[in-house]
């Protein structure tokens, strides 16, 4: 569910010197590509759309590199694997997901309960528009180290965020009882995303309502203003 972005897999790209004397050459002018972290953040771009679209398992670094209009061993100067990029792309989400968060409760014409209320249901699109970003996620962090570490890094860091929206003192049992509300909202919303809910016949505002109200428990009347 809410997650922070505690990573970073941005590289440094070297630079050639220009050539003082470039060839000319006639007819249409070349096309200029982007160049250091424009290009790693077209590739990024690329790879959000192929998994959107194509899903993690049936895309590849070579169709990428093409979508992002670069040859396949570009790729290869800003990520080191296709976990790499994919890694990127979760980084990607979770910022949009904290824009979300902080705008909703930057309204200060609406109370509480109105907040959660428009939030729940947005974070729950916010899966189920990434579905295939979350499953792939899921099955990757069982094995691949990095993955796990991601996700778990992002969780510890979410707990700490939603401790200070609830304007209390972070102890012990208050991040236990933020672990158990995230973790459960993750289930529930990735659940949605992926089919299964509708499969076992559960009415999706009814689930969000009964998120909503979960939360709306935790954080108190009133988010912390500090």
């Amino acid at each position: 569910m809410l997650v922070a972005q505690p990573w970073s897999y941005t590289r440094a790209v070297s630079t050639a010197e220009d050539n003082p004397n470039p060839p000319r050459r006639r007819g249409r002018p070349p096309k200029t590509l982007p160049q250091g972290a424009d290009v790693r953040a077209s590739l990024v771009d690329a790879a959000a759309a192929e998994i959107r679209e194509a899903g993690w398992f049936a895309t590849s670094t070579n169709r990428i590199a093409a979508r992002a209009g670069l040859s396949s061993g570009a790729f290869y100067n800003y990520f080191s694997d296709k976990v790499d990029v994919l890694l990127a792309v979760y980084e990607r989400w979770v910022a949009d997901e904290w824009a979300m968060v902080r705008s909703v409760f930057s309204e200060p014409s609406t109370g509480q309960r109105q907040r959660i209320g428009r939030l729940v249901p947005m974070l729950i699109e916010h899966h189920t528009t990434w579905s295939r970003l979350r499953h792939a996620l899921a099955v990757l962090a069982r094995d691949d180290e990095r993955v796990r570490a991601a996700r778990l890094q992002s969780r510890m860091a979410q707990i700490e965020q939603v401790v200070r929206l609830t304007g209390r003192r972070g102890s012990a049992r208050l991040r236990t009882a933020v672990a158990i509300r995230l973790m459960m909202f993750e289930a529930v919303a990735d659940s949605v995303a992926a089919g299964d809910a509708a499969v076992m016949g559960l009415d999706r505002r009814a689930l969000s309502e009964d998120l909503a109200t979960s939360l709306l428990a935790l954080l108190g009347p009133e988010p912390d203003r500090g």
